[in-house]
């Protein structure tokens, strides 16, 4: 555009300029006309001032002139200069010609002196009505590309004005977690995008329904699990007593181990279901003191570890985080599970809860035999068994943990034992404030 404008604007700036410098010198063959006068004795007495032109000529310009009659005959200035053929009976004719190796515009000037004919011919280099245009080229094309260049700048900034509240829709969206599926705010949405943001809170509650009724159809089916196998783990223990000291009773011991597998993995499958970040309210998240939470789990499981010959102990410091209790005492539980299985008696596990760095933490650290780091990320996924992690284990310990931390904010990571060996279960609470991390989680 900017380079058609200052085209268009040359175009038109030519012929009025050209029309003007034409006029001048037609005005220095009005003044050389003006100089023709007849002597008594026939002869014409023309006297040509030195400047003929009205507008001061440049360095560089030249001028030259011819008065000639009509048979051609110069009576005065250069006699070879091109006389500009008469056209429609006009007063004054134009040309351009080429003479001695310069280019000339001409113009000729026909009058009757005394009764004779004559023909003045001006000429003139064409150096002031070039500068001239140029000047009016740079003129035209400064003006253009400041007039492009503010255009420009109020179109980004009116782009970058009407773009922020898509910006503010990228950010809410990029920010999001993945579990994260209530409705998108529609306030402050554009008209022509409030389409496709009702189109993807569609979407997201379609996606949030699946997710729901999955988690309810394997939390029903946990629960359906537990009442069968409860009743048929008592049915075993009266048959186990029945077949005392007979051939049975190893088989009826093997089913029982099997029964007991199945009910921890059913009771498993429904801590994993009660555990998804969409399963909270914002008002199940309440204020915890860590300390609490970990004396009542040391509590419940110093029989298992009495049992295990492991230490166990805490190193507690005042903390509070926003959370919902049951769900962190069952993470607790299973990170204490997985500590008990892998560490040997004799060895040690403890809980530390703390601050670091103005973020709430909790802990696990125990002295068995470790997880492989190149093992630590796929231990999380569900159902997955490392080696080490005993026949009756079902797979879902450190998915129940990942599952749980996610709906507090938090991160789980699997780091190196503290004392050199063994391994460190560590969760990192966010250091927001309660309702940031009760708004995050609710979904």
């Amino acid at each position: 555009m900017l380079v058609i404008g200052i085209a268009v604007d040359h175009h038109s700036i030519v012929s009025p300029i050209y029309a003007a410098f034409d006029r001048s010198l037609s005005h220095a063959a009005l003044t050389i006309a003006a100089q023709i006068h007849r002597q008594p004795g026939g002869q014409f007495d023309i006297t040509v001032p030195d400047h003929p032109l009205p507008l001061r000529a440049l360095p560089e310009e030249q001028f030259f002139y011819r008065v000639s009659n009509e048979q051609g005959a110069t009576l005065a200035g250069s006699a070879d200069l091109p006389v500009v053929p008469a056209r429609h009976h006009d007063e004054f004719t134009y040309q351009d010609a080429e003479y001695h190796g310069m280019n000339l515009r001409l113009v000729s000037y026909r009058l009757t002196e005394a009764g004779e004919s004559l023909v003045i011919t001006a000429g003139e280099t064409p150096h002031r009505r070039d500068r001239a245009v140029h000047q009016m080229d740079v003129s035209f094309g400064i003006n253009d590309s400041v007039q492009m260049l503010l255009v420009l700048g109020i179109a980004l900034l009116g782009i970058s004005v009407a773009l922020r509240p898509l910006q503010r829709l990228r950010e809410q969206i990029s920010q999001r977690p993945a579990h994260i599926l209530s409705p998108l705010p529609t306030e402050q949405v554009p008209s022509e995008v409030l389409p496709l943001v009702d189109s993807l809170n569609t979407l997201l509650g379609t996606v949030r329904e699946s997710a729901l009724a999955q988690q309810h159809f394997l939390a029903n089916a946990a629960h359906q699990l537990r009442t069968p196998l409860t009743g048929l783990k008592a049915q075993l223990e009266v048959l186990g007593r029945e077949a005392a000291d007979t051939p049975l009773q190893a088989r009826i011991d093997l089913l029982h181990g099997g029964i007991d597998r199945l009910a921890h993995t059913a009771n498993q499958l429904l801590a994993l279901a009660r555990a998804e970040p969409s399963a909270h309210r914002p008002s199940h998240f309440l204020p915890i003191e860590l300390p609490t939470l970990v004396a009542e789990v040391i509590g419940a499981s110093l029989d298992r570890a009495l049992s295990h010959g492991i230490d166990l102990g805490a190193d507690c410091q005042p903390t509070e985080v926003t959370g919902v209790y049951w769900v962190l005492h069952e993470l607790l539980m299973n990170l204490l599970d997985n500590a008990f299985r892998h560490t040997s008696p004799g060895g040690h596990v403890t809980i530390r809860c703390g601050m670091t760095q103005g973020q709430p933490f909790l802990e696990v650290d125990d002295t068995g035999s470790g997880i492989p780091a190149a093992e630590r990320e796929r231990v999380k996924e569900r159902f997955y068994r490392g080696k080490d992690s005993g026949g009756d284990s079902c797979g879902l310990g450190l998915s129940i943990v990942e599952e749980s931390a996610r709906a507090h904010g938090a991160s789980f990571s699997i780091l190196d034992g503290r004392c050199g060996r063994g391994t460190r279960m560590r969760i990192d609470f966010p250091a927001s404030d309660p309702d940031a991390r009760r708004s995050s989680s609710a979904g």
